[in-house]
C-alpha cells in the first residue's frame, strides 16, 4: 500500500508547472492512477479557472484545500473555500474558478472510472 499525508507538501518535491497554467487556466499534478481511478492536486492560479467540461462516463469528487472560488454545476454557482467537497455526477457540465486575486485556488480531485475523457463545453 502506498500513502501520502496531503498536509506533509511531500507531493511538492517535484514542482507544479505554472507555465502549463498560462495556456490551460489551471495546473494538476497526479498523485495516484490506478486502472479505474485517478486522484490529483488542482492548482488554478488568482482569477483563472478549469474552464466547463463534462466526464461523458465518469464521475469526479473536488475537495477544495485553500484559496476560495466558484464553480457551476450545470445550471448553478457554488461558492467554495477549504472543506468544500463537491460531487460531480457524469456528465454534468462543470467549472472551477479562482474568484481570489492573490491566492492559488488548490483542490484534489478523483476521477472514476478511468479512461476519464474530457469534453468541452461551448
Amino acid at each position: 500500500m502506498v500513502t501520502q499525508d496531503i498536509d506533509s507538501k511531500e507531493h511538492y518535491k517535484e514542482p507544479f508547472n505554472f507555465e502549463e497554467a498560462q495556456s490551460r487556466g489551471f495546473t494538476r499534478k497526479t498523485l495516484f492512477e490506478t486502472e479505474h481511478m485517478r486522484f490529483s492536486i488542482y492548482m488554478i492560479l488568482p482569477c483563472q479557472e478549469n474552464p466547463l467540461h463534462r466526464h461523458p462516463l465518469s464521475d469526479e469528487i473536488l475537495a477544495f484545500t485553500h484559496g476560495a472560488g466558484e464553480c457551476v454545476v450545470g445550471d448553478e454557482i457554488v461558492s467554495v473555500e477549504p472543506g468544500s467537497v463537491l460531487f460531480i455526477p457524469q456528465d454534468v457540465p462543470h467549472a472551477v474558478r479562482n474568484t481570489h486575486k492573490t491566492e492559488t485556488l488548490g483542490c484534489t480531485v478523483v476521477q472514476s472510472p478511468l479512461p476519464c475523457e474530457h469534453v468541452m463545453c461551448t
